[in-house]
């Protein structure tokens, strides 16, 4: 494809003298398991909105998938967010700690900088994302996300570890 079939296709959906050319260009990744590394924790400050959130890039590191990234982004604002929602989000900011070998103090929960700075430690830690939709009844175009992380039962199971640990005799090819 040549850059003027490229331009043709992106400012197709594109609204130059509205839209901000910022905002999206990144798909999400369709409902499955996909094995990811914690490639980023921060908290973050959307400058249009002002939306606070703490956010986590995982990035799929094996697969058709590899090289994507999913953004899963938190918001702990009890005035604008609803309490399940904010329920939720705690359990899974608990959760991915757990499966990453981190334990919260009541200093990381202070806010969202805390929160990220505690995971800082995780940087790099592998796992599995599941990622599931939900229908959304006010939007069906945008449907709901939803999250789970799951540690590899094994160290064995990880895999992008390539070589075992210990090699016995029979193994050996001679």
């Amino acid at each position: 494809m040549g850059l003027k079939d490229l331009a043709n296709e992106v400012l197709s959906k594109f609204d130059p003298k509205n839209d901000d050319p910022n905002a999206g260009g990144f798909d999400n990744l369709p409902d499955g398991e996909y094995d990811v590394t914690l490639a980023k924790a921060e908290h973050k400050v959307f400058e249009k909105s002002g939306w606070e959130c703490l956010s986590f890039e995982n990035e799929v590191t094996v697969g058709e998938a590899a090289g994507r990234k999913e953004f899963i982004n938190m918001s702990f604002d009890q005035t604008s967010t609803p309490e399940f929602v904010l329920s939720k989000n705690i359990k899974l900011v608990a959760k991915l700690a757990a499966i990453i070998g981190l334990s919260l103090t009541d200093e990381d929960w202070e806010d969202e900088t805390t929160m990220a700075q505690a995971f800082q430690d995780g940087i790099g830690s592998q796992y599995v994302l599941k990622v599931t939709s939900s229908p959304n009844k006010k939007d069906p175009t945008k449907p709901y996300r939803n999250f789970d992380f799951i540690a590899y039962d094994d160290e064995s199971e990880n895999p992008n570890d390539q070589y075992p640990e210990t090699i016995d005799d029979e193994d050996l090819p001679y």
